[in-house]
């Protein structure tokens, strides 16, 4: 099981700003130190009338009185030490700034401090938790002071110096310092009252009955828990630590052992500070070991504690230069941060958590938490038969929705067949349109070459017939160069598809419609069979002017000629050229459906090679 992580929180600083003193009046000072309450921060006007400003997370001005003070900052508190947490409050300041008057002020009076404020607090929670559960607290509380260094027991007569150990939780105790048991809140005051007898004392220029020591009330809170089984202990302690006031023998005029005092002061309150520094920075080895003052506060600086800092001020000009520093060490301690955590035994810890790990599953589930055998039995049963009723339901949804769905199956099926069919239709038609458009591109380009081919044929015999006499030697392009040049076009020009006699027709029409003179049909129309005989390929074209029995051996050179030749070709490709082709594809039709075109037009044109 893995242990939950405490949570981080910083240390709450709060600045008291005190009222003007007697002698402060008596000097004529004036106030420099401004409060915005609802913002939280304090200003100080400095000599060149310029502000420093600082913003903590409660400020309070003469306005507010020790009762309210307390309730607003320090009851959180305790009820927290209630609970299982240590907690610690510590006053900083001046000398004279008001520490003393903080934490203790006038016992037994409505201007008592926070020390007695929070006994009494105690007592009273505790006297209620008792009487409404099963809980027993005993409470103890120990009492000391740091004088010059050397930590004092203020709880008996004895001035004897203690020593200071570590323990395995390197933390620090004072060994055998006195723990008194109370069971009242008078008996408390007492022992209070009796130890701050003791507390050493003096007069300085500041202040009449200046602390020449830090003081340290703790109050131990122990709670057994026996509604629990077995029964759990929570020990916790709330320290309420009075520090001496830092001061300056210029504005004190302390000497001798006062003297001294205020430098041991003023040295623990520097070590104070230098861990601080280190804690902010988060970086380097933290010096507890160099003060006994930190070494008390270790819990309370980044340990395990919730702790409250309480930064007390002069609003007098004559105390600007302490005040400046005061809040400037409070704006450094606002940022450490503790990780409190509820103090128990590890093995009850470890019982606690199961026990609340257990709390959390049974609420998960619907089981009342805390309740007996019989009562989990119950409910246990209740929270089986709802989900059996629940699991019906479900079942029966889960059928009916199976049951629409083989439905919509048996729908479906045959529409996906159809749209199968359809994409497999569309798929060849795509294919048949492609295959045509392909085909039809290099009918085109066959035809194009063919034509280029024949028309240079023709044009040449045509020159030669307009120019030669009667009697001349042959043409110049003999039926032989004539079907090697055309023996040079490549295969699928020289073969041309004709399936059938309409295809073949159509296809010629085609090659011919550019060599005939203009106005000659688009396709030519077929002639009378009884026109040639049978089995003869149609009269050759030749130069001059031809008529349906062959080539005339007088042709007329001018316009006339042109025309009659043009005449003749047009009359040829009518009359005698489909018969023959006609009757060619009958006699012979070739095997791969096609008929070279070197042949048929040299025959059209040459006549019988």
């Amino acid at each position: 099981m893995r242990k939950k992580d405490a949570s981080s929180e910083n240390v709450q600083v709060v600045v008291r700003v005190r009222p003007i003193s007697h002698r402060e009046l008596e000097l004529k000072t004036k106030e420099v130190v401004t409060t915005d309450v609802s913002n939280n921060t304090v200003s100080v006007q400095a000599d060149d009338s310029s502000f420093k400003s600082f913003t903590f997370d409660q400020i309070y001005n003469k306005q507010f009185d020790q009762k309210s003070i307390y309730l607003q900052t320090i009851h959180p508190l305790v009820q927290s030490v209630l609970a299982g947490y240590n907690a610690t409050v510590f006053a900083y300041g001046q000398s004279g700034s008001g520490k003393t008057h903080t934490m203790t002020g006038q016992l037994n009076t409505p201007d008592q401090g926070i020390i007695p404020n929070a006994l009494q607090h105690i007592f009273e929670a505790v006297r209620q938790e008792e009487a409404a559960t099963k809980k027993q607290f005993t409470i103890l509380v120990t009492y000391l002071e740091l004088y010059n260094g050397k930590c004092r027991d203020l709880l008996t007569d004895t001035k004897k110096n203690l020593e200071l150990k570590e323990n395995e939780q390197k933390l620090f105790y004072v060994k055998d310092l006195e723990k008194m048991r109370v069971s009242s809140v008078g008996q408390c005051m007492q022992l209070m009252l009796d130890g701050h007898k003791r507390r050493e004392v003096g007069s300085t220029l500041l202040n009449q009955d200046s602390s020449r020591s830090h003081s340290v009330f703790t109050v131990e809170v122990t709670c057994l828990n026996q509604e629990e089984e077995p029964p759990t202990a929570v020990v916790s302690k709330l320290n309420l630590v009075d520090l001496a006031g830092s001061e300056r023998q210029t504005k004190t005029a302390a000497e001798g052992d006062r003297l001294k005092e205020g430098s041991n002061i003023n040295l623990s309150l520097s070590a104070l500070g230098t861990v601080i520094d280190v804690l902010v920075k988060g970086k380097g080895h933290i010096p507890f070991r160099s003060s006994p003052l930190t070494m008390l506060l270790k819990d309370s600086l980044g340990g395990n504690s919730r702790t409250v800092m309480f930064a007390t001020v002069s609003p007098s000009d004559l105390n600007t230069p302490e005040t400046v520093s005061t809040l400037r060490f409070a704006d450094r301690a606002k940022k450490i941060k503790n990780k409190p955590r509820v103090q128990m035994d590890p093995k009850d810890a470890l019982i606690a958590e199961l026990r609340e790990e257990l709390a959390s599953l049974k609420r998960q589930l619907g089981f009342p938490v805390g309740g007996t055998a019989g009562s989990v039995q119950e409910a246990a049963e209740t929270q089986l038969d709802a989900l059996q009723v629940q699991h019906a339901a479900l079942q029966e949804e889960a059928a009916a929705l199976a049951a629409e769905a083989s439905r919509l199956a048996k729908k479906v099926a045959p529409l996906k067949a159809e749209l199968k069919q359809e994409r497999a239709l569309h798929a060849s038609a795509a294919e048949d349109l492609q295959i045509a458009k392909d085909t039809h591109l290099d009918t085109a380009a066959h035809l194009q070459q063919l034509s280029a081919v024949v028309g240079q044929y023709i044009d040449t015999n045509l020159s030669w017939a307009s120019s030669v006499q009667p009697g001349s030697p042959g043409k110049p392009s003999s039926h032989e160069a004539w079907a090697a040049q055309l023996s040079g076009l490549s295969p699928t020009v020289d073969v041309l598809p004709v399936p059938s006699v309409a295809a073949g027709l159509e296809a010629l029409a085609l090659v011919f419609k550019g060599l005939a003179a203009p106005g000659s049909p688009a396709v030519p129309q077929p002639c009378d069979a009884a026109a040639l005989p049978n089995g003869q390929p149609p009269p050759p074209i030749c130069a001059g002017d031809t008529g349906a029995h062959g080539p005339s051996r007088s042709p007329k050179i001018g316009t006339d000629r042109q025309k009659r030749e043009s005449r003749s070709l047009e009359e040829h490709l009518k009359s005698f050229w489909p018969v023959w082709l006609d009757r060619q594809l009958e006699a012979t039709p070739p095997a791969t459906g096609a008929f070279p075109i070197s042949f048929c037009i040299s025959t059209c044109f040459v006549g019988n090679a």
